[in-house]
């Protein structure tokens, strides 16, 4: 195995670098190999299949993939189509689908297909919603997991009934166009993503952030305690949008929502950088997950200081500003929830997302009576979690020791856990005694 030039650490094949000091290393000189051209879309997200663990979609309709061991995104190469249809454009407005709905325009959507609003026929021509999914450009593998979190999607939103989450009222798939749609309740309102770049200073008010985190955690919460909990995965500002008629939050976007056990290993790690929890990327979900990715969308909204300009590191308030440092106005009530939301460790976060939405709602109570305060708030929990961190080995940022999955790009660390220190990743206790308010004495000592 190769050494580090700079400090002498082991270096597995394929890093480019370090570990232990995050030198870059020489690039090996490759083999010729046929060409291939490899894309990974939309780098902020990040989807890492266990290969251990076959995805099932018998429950779904579909076929099993346990034969597929990689998840890697290839691009056909220029001049082909892969033995597939080239990418259907877009479809017209008046254009009808299933006999049914009238497509009156776009309004969203990304690679795999679009949003569109629509008008029933048989209801009047009641509005609706209209997400497609395009097969087109899709390898066998990728079409399969396509279709997987298509109909997981379709099943999950016909089960549910909550008033944040929109009414699926149909869904088909059409052989001529090869596409699936799913037909839901159309609403008539812009995302909290959209709402936050208009906003003045380009931070939302406290009360209305208390307000919408209070209806979110009410949504999660009934999601977390169904018969078969369901884990969201994906919370985060542009998949919340306010009904422009009830002025109610809603959760759009169910894609990689996934029923799980209580606090189950080995599942997939989805979710976007900087919302997504920690233990995601060690391949671990629970209910108490969504809760930080609850927290880390308030605190965007409240702050705007985006998580994604600095994932995971960002919420380490022992190195980096505390809420009320980047947004004085604030109170150190909403502080310490924050906070508290986005704790490194699942059990120093909220029990529940119950338990958080009630104390955002009492919160909001004293928030509307005069009742919070504005001063230095106390410290958050009675110990400092010590993280020993490296750096990935294949794009160079800092992660945690023990990550399985690099928060940056992504990629599989071959010595996860290797070298990490049990005197490191122990709580060390701190304190700091404060005696004030005396003419006698008033000075500090470090313990």
């Amino acid at each position: 195995m190769a050494e580090c030039l700079e400090c002498g650490t082991p270096v597995t094949p394929g890093e480019s670098f370090c570990r232990n000091c995050g030198t870059q290393q020489p690039a090996e000189t490759p083999a010729a190999e046929p060409s291939l051209d490899v894309s990974i879309s939309e780098p902020q997200n990040v989807a890492v299949e266990n290969a251990s663990e076959p995805v099932s979609l018998d429950s779904l309709g579909g076929s099993s993939t346990a034969d597929v061991q990689d998840l890697v995104k290839h691009t056909v190469k220029k001049g082909t189509t892969g033995g597939r249809q080239p990418t259907v454009k877009q479809l017209d407005p008046g254009s009808v689908l299933n006999n049914r709905y009238e497509i009156v325009r776009r309004i969203g959507g990304g690679g795999m297909g679009a949003v569109y609003v629509a008008k029933d026929r048989n209801l009047g021509d009641a509005p609706r919603a209209v997400k497609e999914m395009v097969e087109a450009h899709l390898d066998p593998v990728q079409h399969e997991k396509a279709i997987a979190d298509f109909k997981r999607e379709s099943l999950l939103l016909t089960s549910l009934e909550h008033p944040s989450i929109p009414t699926v009222y149909d869904y088909f798939y059409d052989e001529p166009l090869g596409r699936f749609y799913l037909v839901m309740k159309f609403i008539a309102g812009g995302d909290l993503a959209s709402r936050l770049r208009s906003a003045p200073g380009g931070k939302v008010d406290e009360k209305t952030v208390a307000d919408w985190g209070m209806q979110t955690a009410d949504v999660l919460h009934y999601l977390h305690t169904r018969p078969k909990p369901i884990i969201y995965r994906d919370l985060k500002p542009a998949n919340l949008m306010i009904d422009g008629n009830s002025g109610r939050v809603m959760l759009i976007d169910f894609g990689i929502a996934r029923w799980v056990k209580q606090e189950e290993k080995g599942v997939t790690a989805v979710g976007t950088m900087g919302y997504a929890p920690p233990e995601l990327f060690g391949g671990r979900v629970e209910p108490r997950s969504d809760v930080y990715s609850l927290g880390a969308t308030m605190f965007h909204l409240v702050t705007g200081s985006d998580p994604q300009d600095n994932p995971l590191l960002i919420f380490d308030f022992q190195k980096n500003p505390r809420p009320r440092q980047i947004a004085p106005s604030i109170s150190s009530e909403m502080e310490q929830i924050l906070m508290r939301s986005v704790e490194y460790k699942p059990e120093d976060r909220f029990a529940s997302a119950g338990q958080m939405r009630d104390a955002l709602a009492s919160h909001l109570e004293k928030l509307m009576n005069g009742q919070v305060t504005y001063g230095t708030s106390p410290q958050v929990g009675g110990e400092t979690t010590q993280v020993q961190t490296v750096f990935c080995g294949f794009c160079g940022g800092r992660i945690a020791a023990d990550d399985v999955f690099c928060a940056h790009c992504g990629a599989r660390q071959p010595m996860a856990g290797a070298g990490s220190s049990a005197a490191l990743n122990a709580a060390r206790q701190t304190a700091k005694l404060v005696v004030a308010g005396t003419t006698e004495l008033d000075a500090s000592f470090v313990l």
